[in-house]
C-alpha cells in the first residue's frame, strides 16, 4: 500500500469550498403571488377561487394586490383552509398572526414583501368561505379596502 504525504499536493482551487451554484430567486410579482396562493388552495382541496377584484374601488392599488376567495363544501372546509395554511408555511410565507372571533378564523402571513391575509368564514346557514388576499408592503389601500383585509385584532 502506498501512501503520500506533504505539502502542496492540494491544487489551488482544491479545498476551496465552490461557489453557490443557486439561482436568484424570481422575483415576487402579483402574478406569481397570485398563482401561489391559487395552486396551494387548489392543492388542499379548495375549488378555484375569485380573484377578480369587481366592485371594488378603481385605482392603481390593485396592481399591488393578489385575491381570491372562494366557497368551501361544507363537510371538511375549515380543514381545507388550514391545509392551505399549512402549505403556504411549507413555503415560506411566515405567521404573523392567527385568531378566532365568532365564526371567523384569522391567520396572517408574511413572504418576500407581502402580507397575506387569509379568513376563513363559518357562518351557520350561510356556507363556508375562504378568502386569500396578498397585499404588497406599501401597498396604498383605499380606505373602504383596508378594513377588510387588516387584522381586527
Amino acid at each position: 500500500m502506498a501512501m503520500t504525504a506533504g505539502c502542496g499536493l492540494i491544487g489551488e482551487s482544491e479545498g476551496v469550498p465552490a461557489a453557490s451554484s443557486r439561482e436568484p430567486a424570481p422575483p415576487f410579482t402579483t402574478g406569481s403571488v397570485a398563482d401561489e396562493i391559487a395552486g396551494f388552495a387548489r392543492l388542499a382541496g379548495l375549488p378555484p377561487g375569485d380573484t377578480s377584484s369587481a366592485g371594488l374601488p378603481e385605482g392603481d392599488w390593485q396592481k399591488c394586490v393578489a385575491p381570491w376567495t372562494g366557497h368551501a363544501p361544507a363537510a371538511d372546509a375549515a380543514g381545507a383552509f388550514e391545509a392551505t395554511v399549512l402549505r403556504l408555511r411549507q413555503h415560506d410565507w411566515e405567521i404573523v398572526s392567527s385568531h378566532a372571533e365568532q365564526d371567523v378564523t384569522y391567520r396572517t402571513l408574511a413572504k418576500r414583501g407581502w402580507k397575506l391575509y387569509a379568513r376563513y368564514y363559518a357562518v351557520e346557514n350561510a356556507g363556508r368561505t375562504v378568502s386569500l388576499t396578498a397585499v404588497e408592503d406599501g401597498c396604498r389601500l383605499p380606505e373602504r379596502v383596508r378594513g377588510d383585509y387588516e387584522d381586527p385584532a
